[in-house]
């Protein structure tokens, strides 16, 4: 059998079939099928892929003019915990914690740390002059090598209502760790830290009485109706730059006629003048 025998045979319409236009019914249906499949496009299944979504996403946000895309898409950040005192986040591989008050209660802190597994975490916050810069104050203490923490509060307004500061510590700390955080000061309470005398709202305020003799200092002090205790700033040894601070020293010991270097505050009526010693004095033991 020849390969012309093979497809007639195969053939759904002969040519017999179409002489002089006839038409047959196998014809008709062959001639549909075509037309058919003529006007019908060919269709893909495209897979999902989460390029393909993310490029989606920022063109309707372009489109709409309204979606920003934020943190969350970005780094990860998810509330895990929240009461009166604190909230806390999980932010990439670290939680932050935002207080709302200056004095939280020990067991509802305890509570939130055990809640997202800090177990072994201390927080202590202690008050400083709301006049100073955000994490003045600022210590962590820890055994693990790995553990790292930061100061946070500068975004602390932005994330929770009355937040008075904030620090973010690692996620999978392990062993005991201990962060002390300055928080403003309470009217009248007395500072953790000094603050420099002379800066607004504090006592001293616009009063400058660096470079002045420490006789001149007192009697200003004196004239706001407040107290003076000393302190003596040693320079350090083989003239390396920066002083050792000598506190609580003796008015017996500070010559009146010494230069002050800056005068300090604790919010309880002192104020601490300390003054730099003459070229002739000499330090006490250990200075």
């Amino acid at each position: 059998m020849n390969n012309d025998q093979i497809f007639k045979n195969r053939a759904r319409v002969l040519d017999e079939d179409l002489i002089d236009g006839a038409s047959t019914a196998g014809a008709d249906a062959l001639l549909a099928e075509i037309v058919l499949l003529e006007h019908t496009p060919a269709r893909r299944r495209l897979m999902p892929s989460a390029r393909r979504s993310l490029l989606g996403l920022a063109a309707a946000a372009a489109l709409a003019g309204a979606i920003v895309v934020g943190p969350s898409l970005l780094k990860a950040s998810e509330q895990v915990y929240a009461s009166q005192a604190v909230t806390i986040d999980r932010v990439g591989d670290e939680y932050a914690f935002y207080f709302t008050e200056g004095d939280p209660d020990p067991v509802e802190l305890q509570k939130a740390f055990h809640k997202v597994g800090l177990d072994n975490l201390r927080v202590t916050l202690v008050p400083v002059s709301p006049q100073q810069s955000p994490g003045s104050v600022f210590g962590f203490e820890k055994t693990d090598p790995d553990a790292r923490a930061t100061f946070a509060g500068d975004s602390c307004p932005e994330r929770t209502e009355n937040c008075i500061t904030a620090f973010r510590v690692t996620a999978d700390i392990t062993g005991p760790a201990e962060v002390s955080l300055g928080r403003p000061a309470k009217p009248g309470e007395k500072y953790a830290s000094p603050a420099d005398a002379s800066l607004p709202g504090e006592a001293l305020a616009g009063v400058k009485l660096r470079g002045r003799s420490v006789a001149e200092a007192v009697r200003v002090v004196r004239e706001h109706d407040l107290k003076v205790a000393y302190g003596l700033d040693w320079p350090l040894r083989n003239d390396e730059k920066g002083v050792r601070f000598e506190d609580d020293v003796p008015a017996s010991r500070v010559d009146p006629g010494w230069p002050v270097t800056t005068a300090q505050t604790y919010n309880d009526g002192v104020i601490v003048l300390r003054v730099a010693p003459g070229p002739d004095a000499s330090p006490p033991p250990g200075f």
